[in-house]
C-alpha cells in the first residue's frame, strides 16, 4: 500500500499539487492553501510539534507517516520531513490510503 502513497505523491507533485519543506509548508497552511499535512516519522520531534500545532490552530489534519528520504524520491527532491497537499481530491485519497495502513 505504501508503494501506491508514493506514486500518488509522485502525480501530486507533477500536477503542482504538493509543497514541501517545513517553512513552505507553515506559509502554505496560514494561507490556507493546504488540505492535507504529511509529517515523516523521522522526522525531528520539534518538526512534528511545530507542524501538528499549526496545523491544528488552522485546522488542517497532520498525518505522520513515512520516511524523509522516500518522501522526497517520491516526489523528486531530496529529503523531505514535511510535505502540504495543496488539492483536495488528493488529499482526501492519501489520507485514506495512509488511514488503511495505520489502522
Amino acid at each position: 500500500m505504501s508503494h501506491k502513497l508514493y506514486a500518488l505523491l509522485g502525480f501530486a507533485q507533477r500536477a503542482g499539487k504538493i509543497i514541501s519543506g517545513e517553512t513552505g509548508c507553515a506559509s502554505a497552511i496560514k494561507q490556507k492553501k493546504v488540505f492535507l499535512v504529511m509529517v515523516s516519522e523521522d522526522a525531528s520531534e520539534h518538526t512534528k510539534s511545530e507542524m501538528k500545532s499549526l496545523s491544528r490552530f488552522y485546522g488542517v489534519e497532520c498525518l505522520v507517516w513515512g520516511s524523509k528520504l522516500h518522501i522526497g524520491t517520491s516526489i523528486g527532491k531530496s529529503p523531505r520531513a514535511t510535505v502540504g497537499i495543496l488539492d483536495k481530491h488528493f488529499a482526501d485519497e492519501m489520507r485514506k490510503m495512509i488511514l488503511q495502513v495505520v489502522h
